[in-house]
């Protein structure tokens, strides 16, 4: 008996470690990031001086991370301190950003690219449509929109898997960035995310 208590103990532990060690490496890219109004990155991405929570982060993030001068990503999981929710929808306005190459493409709460139909997960500079501006408009959400719809899959995350507050997360990926994402990330020209309303 007291064999199967110490083990049942032990295993009870080592879940719980797990659970907390997965909870710390999702929160780690916001944790040791720079903030540019709800968007967050990391100037040590990639760099020599990363410490081990932030390769961890990476790693399971599946970021490659080279350095600044290569790449920033920048990571959104919240509109004005709100989850991302994928009841909810979701606009992000912008325009061209001072990059080789960009993209915004929209995760699961698991790290994963999210399930859809379409198969759609990111839009970029190349294949985005815009107005006659030049600005265009991306429309997040789990129903069909049309012009820029980037598909969030059938509302509701299984909450007994789910380790993160919220239901998905945006990340930006900038390709050779201009002078303001290297020197100046928490101010440089970012989209803007706005929530339109949930179901």
């Amino acid at each position: 008996m007291k064999l199967f208590s110490w083990l049942f103990t032990a295993v009870l532990v080592v879940l719980l470690a797990c659970v907390l060690l997965a909870r710390t490496i999702s929160a780690g890219f916001g944790a040791m990031g720079v903030q540019n109004g709800d968007w967050v990155t990391n100037v040590s991405a990639g760099s020599a001086d990363a410490g081990v929570m932030l390769r961890a982060t990476v790693a399971v993030g599946g970021l490659l991370a080279s350095t600044r001068e290569d790449s920033i990503y920048y990571r959104l999981n919240n509109v004005a301190g709100e989850p991302l929710r994928l009841n909810c929808r979701y606009r992000i306005t912008g325009n061209d950003y001072d990059a080789d190459w960009w993209s915004i493409t929209a995760y699961g709460w698991d790290n994963f690219l999210i399930p859809n139909r379409l198969k759609r997960y990111a839009f970029n500079n190349e294949n985005i449509s815009r107005r006659e501006d030049g600005s265009w408009v991306i429309h997040l959400s789990a129903e069909e929109q049309s012009e820029n719809w980037l598909p969030t899959g059938p509302a509701g995350a299984p909450a007994w898997r789910q380790v993160t507050n919220y239901d998905f997360d945006l990340l930006l990926r900038l390709y050779t960035p201009g002078r303001a994402y290297i020197e100046t990330p928490v101010s440089a020209p970012l989209p803007k995310v706005t929530l339109e309303g949930c179901s």
